[in-house]
């Protein structure tokens, strides 16, 4: 299990962010611009997922929490 560290990190990437993503959020919904938000079980912030071409490397996970 992992422990909830949503309220003092605002952004993840690569292997640490999909290890967050498998052990700790849950998709809500996806966004008006494709992307997919998901939720922290513990608290209400969210996070966005990005994975967009040319801004890091090919295929790199960028979580970003919203509020």
């Amino acid at each position: 299990m992992v422990s909830c560290r949503c309220e003092v990190l605002n952004g993840l990437s690569g292997d640490v962010a999909s290890d967050y993503l498998k052990t700790h959020l849950q998709q809500l919904r996806v966004d008006g611009m494709g992307r997919k938000v998901h939720g922290c079980p513990d608290s209400d912030i969210e996070w966005t997922e990005e994975r967009e071409p040319g801004g890091y490397a090919e295929n790199v996970l960028v979580l970003r929490r919203t509020r």
